[in-house]
């Protein structure tokens, strides 16, 4: 990776030590000569310049925020965790502090993580979209009611849901929503889509697997009990109203999230610590 000279440091004013962390990474990215230019993720909407790396200083949530804005200038990010988990992080914030100059010398890796790429087609034309997911997509309702979701897969039938929704998540967001609907964790370098139905009203509908080598299309076919609004949600951030014979489709998105992180960094080690994972 070539030397960094200008960041992009985004931070999420409503966390204090968000704050905090940004402030002193942001001297110390000064000090070492970078140019620093700083990204509130809580004004919206926000212009990217094009730089050499992002800086993502909050939880994955400002990870996830930064992702959608950069993607198109293929500017690779550091998450610096301030929040939770932080699943998406690439390092700790005492840890960056003294690994800045490595960091601005070029010394991180890249790590390529897949995205979603969603359009929402309403009596066959497009109507949202084509837009990036890093985490998942999600189709709920917004009232207390099952409604039925029937999904193609490579052209083909794959299944009909009644429930309270489906999540349709990458790798990466494995550990996110899905996790909580008992999704299984999928390792990030794999090409696959992750269907994850939220309270299915059959014992036998369970996660599913599938290549992302094909499109997957979801078609709303509303509520028994009659015609209702279905939420689409992608990374819990971007937030579209479905109608019945709306068609979700999703493709695997033409480009890859770069995220960066230290040399020693290990997917395996970051699922020990933040999920207590083997622990008896």
């Amino acid at each position: 990776m070539k030397r960094i000279r200008s960041v992009a440091l985004f931070y999420n004013s409503n966390r204090r030590k968000a704050l905090a962390y940004a402030a002193a990474i942001e001297r110390r990215l000064r000090s070492a000569g970078a140019r620093v230019r700083r990204v509130c993720v809580n004004d919206a909407p926000c212009e990217i310049e094009k730089a050499d790396a992002a800086v993502a200083v909050g939880g994955d949530g400002t990870v996830l925020f930064a992702a959608r804005h950069v993607i198109k200038h293929r500017i690779p990010v550091l998450g610096i965790n301030a929040g939770g988990l932080g699943f998406l992080s690439g390092a700790e914030q005492k840890d960056f502090l003294t690994k800045t100059d490595e960091f601005l010398k070029g010394g991180f890796k890249k790590i390529k993580r897949s995205l979603l790429c969603v359009s929402v087609l309403r009596g066959g034309r497009t109507v949202s979209g084509p837009l990036p997911a890093l985490n998942d997509c999600v189709l709920r309702s917004s009232e207390a009611r099952a409604f039925t979701l029937r999904a193609s897969y490579g052209g083909r039938f794959l299944s009909e849901y009644f429930g309270d929704g489906l999540i349709i998540a990458t790798p990466s967001g494995s550990t996110a929503y899905s996790l909580a609907a008992s999704g299984p964790i999928i390792m990030p370098d794999l090409e696959v889509f992750l269907l994850s139905p939220i309270c299915p009203h059959t014992l036998t509908h369970r996660p599913i697997v599938l290549s992302a080598a094909d499109e997957l299309r979801v078609t709303v076919h509303g509520s028994r009990s009659g015609p209702q609004h279905l939420a689409l949600s992608l990374d819990g951030q971007e937030n579209f109203t479905l109608e019945p014979g709306d068609t979700v489709l999703v493709r695997r998105h033409a480009r890859s999230f770069e995220m960066l992180a230290p040399r020693g960094f290990d997917y395996s080690d970051v699922l020990r610590r933040k999920l207590s994972w083997g622990e008896r």
